[in-house]
């Protein structure tokens, strides 16, 4: 990974490679393979601020109430998902939990052609201001998490804000603050990167080097 040279975004090249990673993402089901492959190291952080998920998987029971909790505090429009829980299709009980991974180069901002993303200076949250949104869904085919999400009764694409609005009060992000098992984590992403066994990304998933994403994964061995 580190040794990769950083991928140039351009609207065609993000919206072609997102395409591609998210095929996979938008079916529900991830095909991650843990046990005996190799997975990718977390990026060492260049934004000290910058806040980010972390996700143990061997603490996850797909309880979905991160899902439900998220629901719940941010009012989604019909048809939308900001978070879900997908199940591995080759490991048993093998679980992920995926948002907005607020990245470091936000595919979803390079595309869009009305300016309706923006990207916290604080702490690197990405917004989506949907009142600014003309439902093209370039954002949506080239982000490779398939976090952007398109609702057919507003015409409008919405999707997680890591609950900004929650933490500028000294509140934890919904989703973090109802996980039972403690499997849904977040803070600075820079500190996450050094927990131990903590990678980037899973066998199966997009390549982070196309966005840098904001997240850490303990995977399930």
């Amino acid at each position: 990974m580190d040794s990769k040279k950083p991928v140039k975004l351009s609207r065609r090249n993000v919206i072609k490679m997102g395409v591609i990673g998210t095929a996979t993402l938008s079916l529900g089901v991830v095909s991650f393979k843990v046990a005996g492959s190799k997975s990718t190291p977390a990026k060492a952080s260049t934004k000290g601020e910058q806040i980010g998920f972390i996700y143990d998987q061997t603490k996850c029971v797909a309880c979905r109430v991160c899902q439900a909790a998220c629901k719940e505090a941010n009012n989604w429009e019909e048809g939308v998902e900001w978070r879900r829980v997908l199940t591995s299709e080759s490991k048993a009980n093998a679980f992920l939990s995926i948002s907005c991974n607020h990245c470091e180069n936000p595919a979803c901002a390079t595309v869009c052609p009305v300016g309706a993303y923006t990207k916290r200076d604080k702490d690197g949250i990405v917004i989506q201001n949907p009142d600014k949104c003309i439902g093209c869904k370039y954002c949506m085919y080239a982000c490779p998490y398939h976090a952007p999400q398109f609702s057919e009764k507003t015409g409008r694409i919405s999707k997680c804000h890591f609950c900004y609005e929650r933490q500028d009060r000294g509140e934890k992000p919904a989703c973090v603050e109802n996980c039972p098992t403690g499997a849904l984590n977040f803070g600075k992403i820079s500190v996450l990167r050094e927990t131990e066994g903590a990678v980037a990304t899973l066998p199966g998933m997009p390549d982070s080097s196309i966005t840098n994403p904001s997240w850490v994964i303990i995977p399930k061995e």
